[in-house]
């Protein structure tokens, strides 16, 4: 802009004249993708698809822009006003030279005063005393507040401690929330996913991951994928890094692994080496991602991966979360329920499902749960040598282990190690019932995959423990 008081000696039709070329640069700054016309403090710019909009309760429209109005009439006495200024000024060096600064102050003071007033009338149209938006930089949004920014018309949820999460699944996933409409919706949702996914990869953003599902590893089942995009873990440095407090929520993504579509998007993210993705006690989801075969092969190969349970473990026994986040300060877990909250044993034990389809609330709370879970460990905890770039060398080494041993069998014998700790041990018949279905399952599943007549000898020790009848159907499907 060329305001007037940058020369005062232009008459009131030259003013005028420069009034029109400022309607035409503020045309022009419409259209510039990093410019908009917000009405509040805390209006931020969107750009979605080529467009800018504000966050302040209504869409500001770029024809706003050509609707800059003016009074000519007070260009006059606006002059009148800055040559008065000036002179004051002047009078008070020539008096007091030592008080240049203060009167240079009051000069600035009397010709910005009027100059506001000119610019708010000029960006916003409005009348004297009307609350005209102001002319600011938008801040660029970022990729996940334009992604969801677009997703709150789909299938929302929000966990226990308030945190939304957009539920993915062309089939009812989450009970209370709907499905979409139709193949076309859902398949625009997972386009815009993808998008989103793409974005996050070209960034190097950090993912906190977590999986669920039934027993998982050989012969088990992950049946959702929960992310949840966080700035509390450098990637680079691959150590925790500190978020102020206040800052904004961020949105979780849950998927429903039912879904080859959904799956797809998965096997993106788990196998991008640009998204790093932090997990707790990720050794079973990872022979789940690679090995499971129903309802369909996922074939997943995961790639910078950091398991932080292995910063705080020793070789021979890894931390429990729950021991973790006894260390956790209370105000970082506020809102969420204990974390022993379902019953896996009980149902496994008889090789039932203990998180049917559609999920309860409280299990699509349990999945988003863990997320802040972890979240809240990375806040609070430094690992014992400062960051978890030891953890990460070791989940690699984890990952090619697991690749390399296409049956388990290093699995297989350590769940039997732990199937003799508490075989005949009082009180622990639940949990020994579901150790031997989880043995049951994973040789089950070696046959499918062709590997017939392994661990023959320790099938009939786990089939001692369970009812005459027990078997476990040939397709590894639970029973209802």
């Amino acid at each position: 802009l060329k305001p007037f008081w940058l020369k005062p000696w232009a008459c009131p039709s030259t003013y005028r004249k420069h009034i029109a070329s400022s309607r035409a640069c503020f045309a022009t700054t419409a259209m510039d993708p990093f410019i908009s016309f917000a009405g509040g403090p805390d209006a931020a710019g969107v750009d979605i698809e080529g467009g800018v909009y504000a966050r302040a309760g209504r869409r500001v429209h770029r024809s706003r822009a050509s609707g800059c109005r003016t009074r000519a009439g007070s260009d006059a006495v606006r002059v009148l006003l800055l040559l008065l200024a000036v002179g004051v000024a002047l009078c008070c060096v020539v008096a007091e030279p030592r008080r240049e600064v203060s009167s240079a102050l009051l000069v600035l003071g009397l010709v910005v005063a009027p100059g506001s007033a000119a610019r708010r009338r000029l960006a916003g149209g409005g009348r004297r005393g009307s609350a005209a938006p102001r002319l600011r930089v938008a801040r660029k949004a970022s990729v996940e507040e334009a992604f969801f920014d677009e997703a709150k018309g789909d299938a929302v949820g929000r966990g226990s401690d308030g945190t939304p999460f957009l539920a993915l699944s062309s089939l009812p996933f989450v009970q209370g929330l709907e499905a979409p409409a139709d193949a076309p919706a859902f398949a625009s949702l997972c386009s815009r996913t993808q998008a989103y996914v793409e974005r996050c990869q070209a960034s190097g953003a950090s993912f906190i991951v977590d999986f669920e599902g039934e027993m998982p590893g050989h012969g088990g089942e992950v049946v959702t994928a929960a992310f949840l995009l966080t700035d509390a873990f450098d990637g680079a440095s691959c150590s925790p890094k500190e978020v102020p407090k206040g800052s904004r929520r961020p949105w979780g993504l849950l998927f429903d692994l039912r879904n080859p579509e959904c799956a797809q998007i998965v096997k993106e993210i788990m196998e991008s080496t640009t998204i790093h993705k932090v997990m707790w006690g990720a050794h079973g989801d990872v022979q789940s991602l690679m090995y499971q075969q129903r309802p369909f092969p996922l074939a997943i190969h995961p790639a910078a991966v950091v398991d932080i349970q292995l910063a705080y473990s020793t070789q021979d026994r890894r931390m429990g979360m729950g021991r973790m986040l006894e260390k956790v300060p209370e105000w970082l877990l506020r809102d969420l329920p204990d974390k022993g909250q379902i019953d896996f044993d009980k149902f496994h034990a008889l090789n039932r499902r203990a998180m049917p389809q559609p999920l309860q609330r409280s299990d699509a709370d349990y999945a988003i749960d863990d997320l802040r879970r972890i979240e809240a460990i990375l806040k609070s905890q430094m690992p014992p040598t400062g960051s978890y770039e030891e953890a990460r060398s070791h989940t690699e080494q984890s990952i090619r282990e697991i690749a390399e041993d296409k049956q388990g069998l290093k699995a297989l014998e350590e769940k039997e190690k732990w199937f003799q700790k508490s075989n005949g041990k009082s009180g622990a018949k639940t949990k020994n019932m579901s150790r031997a279905v989880n043995i049951l399952r994973h040789i089950q599943s070696l046959r499918f995959r062709g590997f017939p007549n392994m661990a023959i000898d320790l099938e009939k020790q786990a089939l001692a423990v369970l009812p005459d009848d027990f078997i476990i159907p040939e397709d590894l499907s639970f029973y209802a």
